[in-house]
């Protein structure tokens, strides 16, 4: 009765031959084989005084959690538990995960109870899990259900806070604005919106979608300054004082002469260097898109939407279409919320706690990752499902209010920003504002200029800052309220209006 046993449990035959075969394999193709089942690269590591053979794996780009690599202990087949745990004892390994894979069943127990251990990054793999490593159809979730139970989970966090997404698995929802490009002809495009939401991620997940594109290549530069034109040389292995045309010219000759489509991130500094030179680059581009050698998708904040939509003679309002960043669609919340949490074997105790992170976050997507990273952070050893008091804990956390910090300098232009922070603190106030009351705040204290209030209400929108209801507008992100103090508000406001003034 075994095929038919086997196909009931859904292992294959190949699987299963490797399985009855793993306990005759050397140390080195067992390691070999536990990698590739996990998607892995395995390499000998050399200096560890322990018994037994160690390797360092290094996994995919697609992990679903923070583990770029980790060591791998294979003791030798008839070792004693109690020895082997005086060995771990002493052993470090830095802030490396170290994967152990128990000899035999009495090895097993004494492993596992230093393992159990939170505080050290051991994962004790005993007989049973190594043979559902072998056999179940993917062997990954059996690692990741042994690291969950086994080490701190901000340790191997599924969820990225930091930085764009560079993991296809920890990124949802945007498909209208991915449509927006990559389902079109090639074009100029301008990707608008402030920081921390989401233009490098979204940026990142073009490049994976068109990297196999067969007319077009993708090449992706991150601004630290205003000076693009060293950085895309350096990147072609040009000299640094080369132009625009002979850049592309070389990236077309690497890329099998294919059409370019430069992702510019960062790209305020350049503009406004740019616009110094009577925008000189600009119109290489321009030329260069023209003819459909290179097409541009340039991100940025601020200066690029006042140029792009605020100016009438400005060279960049033609100059491509113009893509606004701003909250994830709904249902992406709720799978950014819930589906890293089940790669742990984890969940929300309610469904209604997933709406209320999703709610209180205003849908912005670092938000809701820090939210949760915050929950794994607060969960009890053992425990299976967030609770109430978990989601609580972390709307007050002070990540929260780390990741909410900065929207009082949107501007490079101080009397801009008090003006923004004058806007802000009146929402702050009395939980709305509107343009006719914020021209009744400020006639008093200064001389009005009605286009700079119109000009601070749109930058506070685009920094998803403000969100606008009719003629109102209030926080975009209701955990904003939560970085002022009752008392201290009218203080605060009524200083920026004195200085203002």
């Amino acid at each position: 009765r075994r095929d038919a046993t086997l196909a009931a449990a859904g292992v294959a035959a190949a699987d299963w031959n490797e399985a009855l075969g793993y306990s005759r394999l050397a140390p080195d193709q067992r390691a070999r084989l536990l990698a590739l089942r996990v998607a892995a690269r395995s390499a000998a590591s050399a200096g560890w005084t322990l018994p037994g053979a160690v390797y360092e794996w290094t996994f995919s780009a697609e992990m679903p959690v923070s583990l770029e690599r980790c060591l791998v202990w294979l003791p030798p087949d008839a070792a004693d538990g109690a020895q082997l745990v005086r060995h771990l004892r002493q052993v470090q390994t830095g802030l490396d995960v170290l994967l152990v894979f128990a000899p035999n069943a009495a090895a097993e127990a004494p492993l596992r109870a230093l393992c159990a251990d939170r505080a050290n990054l051991f994962v004790c793999l005993g007989e049973e899990m190594q043979t559902a490593w072998l056999v179940e159809r993917e062997a990954l979730p059996v690692l990741l259900r042994a690291m969950a139970r086994q080490l701190r989970l901000s340790r191997i966090s599924p969820y990225q806070t930091r930085g764009g997404i560079a993991r296809a698995s920890s990124f949802f929802g945007r498909e209208s604005l991915l449509a927006r490009v990559v389902q079109r002809e090639p074009s100029n495009y301008l990707l608008i919106g402030g920081r921390q939401l989401g233009k490098t991620s979204l940026m990142k997940a073009i490049e994976r979608r068109l990297r196999e594109h067969p007319q077009l290549a993708c090449v992706y530069v991150v601004l630290r300054d205003h000076r693009l034109l060293p950085r895309l040389a350096a990147q072609s292995g040009l000299p640094l004082d080369s132009d625009l045309e002979t850049i592309v010219a070389e990236l077309r000759r690497q890329h099998g002469g294919k059409r370019l489509l430069l992702l510019i991130d960062e790209a305020d500094p350049f503009f406004r260097a740019d616009a110094a030179r009577d925008y000189a680059e600009l119109a290489a581009m321009r030329a260069l898109s023209e003819e459909g050698r290179c097409h541009f998708l340039l991100a940025g904040f601020w200066d690029l939407y006042a140029a792009a939509a605020l100016d009438y003679q400005s060279p960049l309002r033609n100059f491509g279409e113009v893509i606004k960043v701003g909250g994830l669609e709904p249902e992406a919340c709720r799978e950014l919320a819930s589906v890293p949490l089940a790669v742990l074997n984890l969940r929300f105790a309610d469904p209604a706690l997933i709406d209320r992170v999703v709610a209180q976050s205003g849908r912005r997507a670092n938000l809701i990752a820090i939210l949760c990273q915050e929950c794994l952070e607060s969960l009890e050893q053992g425990a299976a499902a967030v609770e109430a008091g978990d989601v609580e804990r972390a709307l007050a956390s002070q990540a929260v209010l780390d990741a909410l910090a900065g929207w009082g300098r949107l501007s490079h232009d101080d009397a801009a920003s008090r003006l923004d922070r004058v806007v802000v603190y009146r929402v702050a106030a009395q939980g709305w504002t509107s343009l006719a009351d914020l021209v009744a705040l400020l006639r008093p204290w200064a001389a009005l200029d009605i286009e700079n209030l119109r000009r601070s209400l749109a930058r506070l929108q685009l920094a998803y800052v403000l969100d606008k209801h009719g003629e109102r507008f209030a926080f975009a992100v209701p955990l904003f309220a939560r970085q002022f103090e009752a008392a201290e508000i009218p203080v605060l406001l009524e200083e920026e209006l004195r200085r203002l003034g």
